[in-house]
């Protein structure tokens, strides 16, 4: 089924409040220097306690960065709205807000979802719940989170909708009865898009995204399940081998150069920070 665009934009709006709804939380944004903070935060909804994750967004540093721009929480609380929308598990948003100054540019703006209970990032989960294949719950749990993954992944592609932050750190895991769920979270940087370039290179680059962990993490063969059951086709078509080295190739050149260089600049600064305490 298509996205309803003015159905999706109508919910995402219905959902905006003005500023005292965040100060009622005792958030003050115009002191929120850093560019994104997060809070943990509790409030009272219909007599209960709703846990909640509080995130502000500042763009007092550089302000034209966002002069033209919709505001990350709009973008943000659509996109979890539109996951729910094709069946992928969410956080529930309590609300977004945007302030903007007199030239209309976006100062601040803000997101707060409901906390999901019991859950670990994905990359945790795997650690502490199956590590890996050796016993048949760890294979079961294993298999179901790759399942999810894939069709999960191929379900918003097939919508010309890119995450492009696909993260291991974006998806919350927990186990309910004898089920294995996962939660997709933070989402400021999807969008649709329906250029056919920008679609070929945006999927490669979700799939290259949770390979970066995939490889430290899942063994060869779940990692071509991952791109079997994404692509909806046998492990052993041409096609999957063919992507599967597509999305390696990526993940090499753009994410495990990237860390290389990271490393190396923490080695250098490790070293600089003990030669200057040696000349003291």
């Amino acid at each position: 089924m298509a996205v309803n665009f003015d159905e999706l934009s109508a919910q995402t709006d219905a959902l905006r409040k003005d500023y005292t709804f965040l100060e009622s939380f005792g958030v003050d944004a115009a002191k929120v220097h850093e560019r994104s903070k997060v809070l943990e935060l509790s409030f009272t909804e219909n007599g209960a306690t709703v846990q909640t994750f509080v995130k502000v967004y500042s763009y007092r540093t550089s302000p034209f960065q966002r002069l033209w721009r919709r505001g990350t929480a709009r973008i943000e609380a659509r996109n979890l709205l539109f996951f729910k929308s094709v069946g992928i598990p969410t956080p529930r948003v309590v609300a977004w807000g945007q302030r903007r100054n007199a030239i209309g540019t976006i100062v601040d703006d803000y997101i707060i979802t409901e906390a999901i209970p019991e859950t670990q990032t994905l990359d945790e989960f795997i650690t502490s719940a199956c590590p890996d294949r050796s016993q048949p719950l760890y294979r079961s749990r294993r298999d179901s989170i790759i399942d999810q993954l894939s069709h999960t992944t191929r379900a918003i592609h097939a919508h010309n909708f890119y995450h492009q932050d696909l993260k291991w750190r974006n998806i919350l895991a927990r186990i309910n009865g004898d089920q294995t769920e996962l939660f997709w979270i933070d989402c400021p940087k999807g969008d649709f898009t329906r250029s056919a370039a920008h679609q070929s290179r945006r999927a490669l680059k979700d799939c290259a995204t949770l390979d970066k962990l995939g490889r430290l993490h899942c063994t060869k063969e779940e990692r071509l399940r991952f791109v079997a059951g994404y692509l909806d086709q046998p492990v052993d078509a041409p096609e999957v081998a063919t992507f599967a080295q597509a999305i390696a190739d990526y993940r090499r050149k753009r994410f495990d150069a990237e860390d290389l260089r990271q490393e190396q600049e923490a080695i250098e600064k490790r070293q600089a920070k003990a030669n200057a305490a040696q000349s003291k």
